[in-house]
């Protein structure tokens, strides 16, 4: 069925004395079709309409009244309509009506009072309805009746007492030439006020058109509607910049408690303060999820220090300050250390391979040529023979230390095909081209040497830095050459990655466990539990920490057995989409425990 559908919303309250006057317009040849649709509040939630009637109560313009029962659509949301039929559309006019619900209780409620417009078409210009009136149950109409009886007795209880036809005639002349004068009398004779006829609170001003006034109130770009009165009130209210955008500030003058700054936003602090990492002037980021806080300080003065903090979820426990290094400042530290004449490593003569030189004065010449002469202490050239038919391949260099080393610009790979042993050791220092770290290199290689079919040399090296991080690389000459580095991942290294929180969006929350991140080598790892609502933006990472194109993955479902797919976009926004499980209406969470490769 097609309907001219009139939404009418109403709120329980104690302001339903006047009428509520609307821009609802339907016309003499809406048959069936001109439909009241009431969505009904208390407190501002959906008023519940079981056990209830309700009676829609219309005073047509000619005075026809009718009282009928509207139909519920939905209890439980406070939905009824009702339907003009054809006798009470031809009404045409301003119609008052009133909406009141009955309950089974004998309780009752009067909800609102509105007026509507029916207006004559074209094709009924001849109608000329007379006046109806229709009452819907037996109570009603009798109530009615039994009020007309009570108005004929008042009017029929002094009939003893009439005149004759002829007093009677003169006293209607008399009174009829008072009429007369009475009726012609247009200054108001009886002193009526706007207040008498109800328009007390009428300005005496020239008043809007009808038609003027229409328009307003039909202009849905001056007005704003229910969603989006909804949309704004429920958008984030708390503001974590100034008006303009900008950080908020700190004094200069008084010292600031970092302990004390616990609402989500950005900060600039231009003094040391209590409790805080110990920058003179710091831009600080504060983020929490429940009682959990996580504070993050900025260097803002020279820019080499960025520094962070955890509130635990007790609310009381701090940890201490900890120092991300950045790339500039581990330079500056290495290059300090490089430069050091002081032997800051307290290196001994046991570790250069001269552990038995005593700090003496050395033999005179006199006795070195006795030495030197002494033909028992001395090999001979069957020795020597002897001694170079053994493998001379050295793997250290004659002082104990290593065979092959690479400083700043030189290629240590190029270096190890280059020295054409079988075996060695070697060293970069951490500005060599081709070492595997950019810290100081140590380690060992093993080549081949010619493959037996004549096409090239084949090897391993295996190496390790002082940060103890270990690599490994492979040479095959007939190919590709060196296969590339492979750095060795161990569990220390696992072990203390920091996670950080996931930013969540569009009303998704912490669940039993807080959605956290964290990169590790070419992974990405995700775990925690969470509320959201699919198909939206539930949260975001920064989007270095993601695959090139995004990734997806399929993510588990809490309160029932089932899975939905999270995409992760390559901005670093998150999204849930789909659901497969035994029981949608179940699901209470997602498990975003999952492992996302980022090559």
């Amino acid at each position: 069925m097609i309907y001219k559908d009139a939404a009418i919303s109403a709120n329980v309250g104690t302001s339903t004395g006047a009428f509520r006057t609307t821009n609802i317009n339907f016309s003499t040849q809406d048959i069936g079709t001109a439909k009241l649709s009431f969505h009904l509040f208390k407190n501002g939630v959906p008023l519940p309409l079981s056990a209830v009637t309700g009676k829609l109560v219309m005073l047509m313009a000619d005075g026809s009244k009718f009282i009928k029962n509207i139909t519920i659509v939905d209890k439980q949301n406070g939905k009824a309509e009702y339907v003009l039929t054809s006798d009470e559309i031809k009404h045409y006019g301003r119609v008052q009506a009133s909406l009141n619900l009955y309950y089974n209780n004998k309780q009752s409620l009067g909800i609102i009072k509105f007026t509507f417009e029916i207006n004559k078409d074209l094709i009924d210009s001849d109608i000329a309805p007379s006046a109806e009136y229709y009452i819907d149950d037996f109570e009603d109409l009798k109530q009615s009746v039994e009020t007309i009886v009570a108005d004929l007795q008042e009017k029929f209880k002094d009939l003893d007492n009439v005149e004759t036809k002829a007093g009677a005639q003169e006293k209607a002349d008399a009174v009829q030439s008072n009429l007369d004068t009475h009726t012609s009398d247009k200054a108001n004779p009886h002193g009526v006020t706007k207040s008498q006829v109800g328009l007390g609170n009428v300005d005496n001003v020239q008043q809007a058109p009808k038609q003027d006034f229409d328009l307003h109130v039909s202009d849905a770009i001056k007005h704003i509607s229910t969603a989006e009165r909804s949309k704004w009130n429920g958008a984030q209210m708390h503001k974590i910049t100034q008006d303009d955008g900008r950080i908020i500030y700190k004094s200069a003058t008084e010292a600031t408690d970092y302990n004390e700054i616990t609402d989500t936003g950005m900060y600039l602090i231009y003094n040391k303060g209590l409790n805080g990492p110990g920058l003179p002037y710091a831009f600080l980021l504060v983020m929490s999820s429940k009682n959990t806080l996580v504070q993050i300080a900025y260097d803002g003065y020279k820019g080499e220090q960025v520094l962070f903090r955890l509130r635990k979820n007790d609310s009381i426990t701090w940890t201490a300050w900890v120092e991300l290094e950045s790339t500039v400042g581990a330079q500056k530290k290495v290059d300090t250390h490089a430069n050091r004449k002081d032997n800051p490593h307290a290196v001994t003569k046991a570790q250069v391979g001269l552990d038995k030189v005593d700090n003496v004065q050395q033999a005179s010449l006199a006795e070195f040529n006795a030495h030197n002469y002494n033909s028992v202490r001395h090999v001979v050239q069957a020795d020597k023979d002897k001694w170079n038919g053994a493998q001379l391949s050295k793997i250290t260099a004659d002082h104990g230390g290593v065979s092959i080393a690479a400083n700043e610009g030189e290629d240590i790979l190029q270096k190890i095909v280059d020295q054409g042993r079988s075996m060695g050791t070697f060293y970069a220092h951490g500005k060599a081209v081709n070492a595997p770290s950019s810290y100081s290199t140590r380690g060992i290689f093993h080549l081949t040497g010619l493959s037996s079919d004549g096409k090239g040399m084949y090897g391993w090296v295996y190496a390790t830095d002082y940060k103890n991080n270990v690599f490994t690389n492979y040479y095959d000459g007939s190919t590709t050459y060196w296969q590339g580095w492979k750095k060795l991942v161990t569990d220390v290294e696992y072990d203390s990655l920091i996670w950080q929180n996931v930013t969540l969006k569009n009303g998704a929350s912490t669940g039993d466990r807080a959605f956290q991140y964290v990169k590790w080598g070419n992974l990405l790892l995700l775990r925690g539990h969470i509320t959201a609502t699919r198909e939206v933006v539930c949260g975001t990472i920064p989007s270095d920490r993601l695959p090139a194109n995004g990734a997806a993955v399929m993510v588990p479902v809490s309160g029932t057995t089932g899975y939905s797919k999270l995409f992760i976009n390559a901005s670093g926004e998150m999204k849930l989409t789909g659901i497969h499980s035994n029981n949608d209406s179940n699901v209470t969470g997602y498990y975003m425990d999952a492992v996302v490769a980022l090559n």
